[in-house]
């Protein structure tokens, strides 16, 4: 059943070509295309690439006419491979990824902010009332700053005039930040409800947020209930710990002495990158305002305490969401904000639709009922029975039935074993929801056509393996008459270039390999045994090769006897050289044994396209030449 998720539509699609009676759309060519070629999409690239994809269709339509899609192996690689795309794909659906271009977006801007601030208190109305007389006197001309002080109920706010500092994305609950980034610098906001009061917003200044600062820090905390004296002896031991350091004390050694950060000072004192909105206002403007390596900021007190900051080094930002990485950076953070709850709950509004979801009118009072009389009846089989067809939602291609509900609910309570099941109605919502993600879930191939594509890939890439292998790769190697006879009706094809026999070392490092060379000045004989000796990282393979395939630098002059340069692998350190012990006239006939490898991979590409020659009889391929015409591929 699974495979008829692959059966091509061409009621409306342009057909580019079809094989027998099997059509393949101009749609799903142009993505194979797209998805393989990087050229400029010429005529010419297109028609050499359409003659594969027909190419290919042929060996997968005779895949099918083997029935190997009807193999164990094939079906469990294929139900594997959907089990871990489908929850990739669950894990990217358009809202998530809108959320995090969103927020990957905003994060390039810091967005300066003050605000009056107005608490709910016992009286909601009240605070209602005074929030809008402010946004009145504001349309009214009032200064903004004053108004905050004067009208504001926290007296933090009060005291900065409403100033608030530079704020980011993640910086505020998500609500609150949509209404920021709305505002233009010089505007303010209607009142906005917050978690614990009315806010009006102001936004004085939009800038660059680009740079990911790391710092080290030295940190005297100043304790809540510190008075006068006490935090003039803070600060004055902060002033004497920065002149130390600018008289030549080790920042490091300075923050395991003396700073009081129990995270950092092990370290020096480094702290994680961030970004200019991430910490106290004042000590990110003082870290910010160091420019190069090693520079180092006079104290600066914030409400943790007094720092001394020392600029370790700075970096961009990542924002490029078409890195792998970059992306699952940006989901992770996206997860564990505010917005996640919104996040989810459209996805799950997204799934509902793309689903068909529709609720259907039931008793509720008489469900719960049936339930309980159910769980208490030790024949829950025929309850099963009694209620398949009384249906309780539907899917477009599904209907959920009370029996489906029952056979939930039983298997909570078996999870739950002697513990009380929650309240029915959390019930339903969390089987309504699991319902939907596994419908969804069942039938991305419909509702999606990126998984469509991708899954019908992966199918038609593991049929054509296992032909490719049952009729080309296998068959090939084991056919000693067929390849010495086709040898034998070629043979003048299979010459040596410019050859010579040699002594190939590769080794697994450097050391290795002079180890081997200096021996091989010695004494050339031996070379099996130089080899052995490394216990497996060195390998010997003595033959006759073609130039082209030794390991020689342009300074190696090939002669017999020539021992030459070792060359290092740049990706992996591995490193060869070889000893040449005799040089061989171009253009000699090689022998079968000596063409053997050359011979088998000749003889596959001539039983493919024999085996292809029958197919195309069996399956007349036919090219719309007007559509193909029309393809462009920008």
């Amino acid at each position: 059943m699974w495979m008829m998720i692959f059966a091509t539509t061409i009621s409306s699609a342009q057909v580019l070509f079809r094989y027998g009676n099997q059509a393949v759309q101009k749609d799903e060519f142009l993505r194979a295309y797209k998805k393989n070629n990087t050229g400029a999409g010429s005529e010419t690239d297109l028609r050499d690439y359409l003659d594969l994809y027909v190419k290919f269709k042929l060996k997968v339509q005779a895949a099918k006419d083997q029935k190997l899609d009807t193999l164990a192996s094939i079906k469990n690689d294929v139900a594997g491979f959907r089990a871990q795309m489908a929850e990739q794909y669950m894990q990217k659906l358009p809202f998530r990824k809108q959320m995090i271009e969103e927020a990957a977006e905003r994060s390039k801007t810091r967005v300066e902010l003050s605000h009056i601030y107005v608490e709910y208190g016992s009286d909601t109305l009240t605070a209602k009332n005074i929030i809008d007389k402010a946004h009145e006197q504001l349309k009214s001309g009032k200064d903004f700053a004053i108004l905050s002080r004067e009208i504001s109920t926290d007296p933090y706010v009060k005291a900065k005039d409403g100033y608030v500092g530079y704020v980011s994305v993640f910086s505020l609950p998500y609500e609150l930040e949509n209404v920021i980034y709305g505002l233009a610098p010089g505007t303010y906001s209607k009142p906005v409800a917050g978690k614990n009061g009315w806010h009006i917003f102001k936004v004085t200044d939009r800038a660059k947020n680009a740079t990911l600062l790391k710092v080290a820090h030295i940190l005297l905390v100043i304790p809540p209930d510190a008075d006068i004296v006490e935090k003039s002896q803070i600060q004055n031991k902060a002033d004497s710990i920065y002149r130390a350091i600018i008289n030549g004390l080790s920042f490091a050694d300075a923050a395991k002495l003396y700073s009081e950060d129990k995270f950092t000072f092990q370290q020096g004192g480094v702290l994680p990158e961030f970004g200019f909105t991430d910490y106290d206002p004042a000590f990110t403007k003082a870290a910010f305002d160091l420019k190069k390596e090693g520079e180092i900021s006079r104290p600066v007190q914030t409400s943790a305490g007094w720092h001394i900051i020392q600029y370790v080094s700075a970096t961009d930002r990542k924002t490029d969401l078409t890195d792998a990485e970059t992306m699952e950076q940006w989901d992770q953070k996206v997860n564990q904000d505010s917005r996640f709850k919104l996040v989810t709950a459209r996805e799950k509004e997204s799934m509902k639709a793309a689903s068909g979801f529709k609720a259907l009118p039931y008793n509720e009072q008489k469900l719960w009922a049936l339930t309980d009389s159910m769980l208490a009846s030790e024949d829950y089989v025929s309850f099963y029975k009694n209620n398949k067809q009384q249906k309780l939602f539907q899917f477009t291609e599904k209907n959920v039935t009370v029996t489906d509900w029952l056979k939930f609910i039983k298997d909570k309570k078996t999870a739950a074993g002697t513990n009380a099941l929650d309240g029915y109605g959390e019930l339903m919502s969390e089987f309504t929801e699991s319902s939907v993600s596994q419908y969804y879930k069942d039938h991305l191939e419909k509702i999606n056509p990126d998984f469509r594509y991708q899954m019908q890939e992966f199918f038609e890439g593991s049929m054509l393996f296992e032909v490719m292998e049952r009729n080309v790769w296998s068959v090939a190697p084991s056919d000693t008459t067929g390849l010495k006879t086709f040898y034998a009706s070629r043979s003048n094809q299979y010459t040596w270039k410019k050859s010579a026999s040699a002594i190939i070392f590769n080794c697994a490092d450097t050391s290795v390999a002079n180890k081997i060379r200096e021996n091989m000045k010695t004494d050339p004989l031996g070379w099996k045994a130089y080899a052995e000796e490394q216990n497996g990282l060195a390998l010997a393979d003595s033959s006759r090769f073609e130039v082209n395939q030794l390991p020689l630098q342009q300074a190696d002059r090939l002669q017999m006897g020539l021992l030459s340069e070792i060359i290092i692998n740049p990706n992996d350190g591995s490193s060869s050289f070889a000893y040449i012990t005799a040089i061989h006239p171009d253009n000699e006939q090689r022998n079968f044994e000596e063409s053997k490898g050359l011979v088998i991979n000749d003889y596959q590409t001539y039983l493919e396209e024999k085996w292809l020659d029958t197919q195309k009889k069996k399956y007349p391929v036919k090219i719309d030449e007007a559509v193909f015409k029309s393809m462009k591929t920008k």
